[in-house]
C-alpha cells in the first residue's frame, strides 16, 4: 500500500511540474519582460537604444520637459531595446529611447 501511494505521489509531481526546476531567467533570455521591475533586475539603470539618447524628464510641478544625459551605468544596446519594446511598449512610457530608466 505504501509503495502505491509513493508511486502515485511521484507520478503526480512529475506530471504537474511540481518538483521540477524551471530557470528563472527564461523570460530574460527571450526578451520578454512583464514590467520594469523584472527588466531592472537584469539592467539596473535601464537600456538606451543609442549613446546619443537623452533622458526626457518631465517636472511634476510645472509639467515642463527637459533633457538630461544618460545615467552612469545605463546599458546601451539597440538590439536589447528593440527586442524588449517589441514585446512590451510600456517599458518606455515617455518614448525617449530608454527602457525603464532610473
Amino acid at each position: 500500500m505504501k509503495k502505491i501511494i509513493s508511486l502515485t505521489a511521484a507520478i503526480f509531481l512529475i506530471t504537474t511540474g511540481i518538483g521540477t526546476s524551471v530557470p528563472i531567467q527564461a523570460d530574460a533570455a527571450s526578451g520578454i519582460y512583464k514590467n520594469c521591475t523584472t527588466f531592472n533586475k537584469q539592467y539596473q539603470k535601464g537600456v538606451a537604444k543609442s549613446a546619443n539618447t537623452k533622458n526626457k524628464v518631465i517636472s511634476r510641478k510645472t509639467n515642463k520637459v527637459s533633457y538630461k544625459a544618460l545615467s552612469k551605468g545605463t546599458k546601451i544596446s539597440s538590439q536589447i531595446y528593440k527586442k524588449a519594446m517589441k514585446n512590451n511598449n510600456d517599458l518606455d512610457r515617455d518614448k525617449d529611447g530608454i527602457a525603464c530608466e532610473r
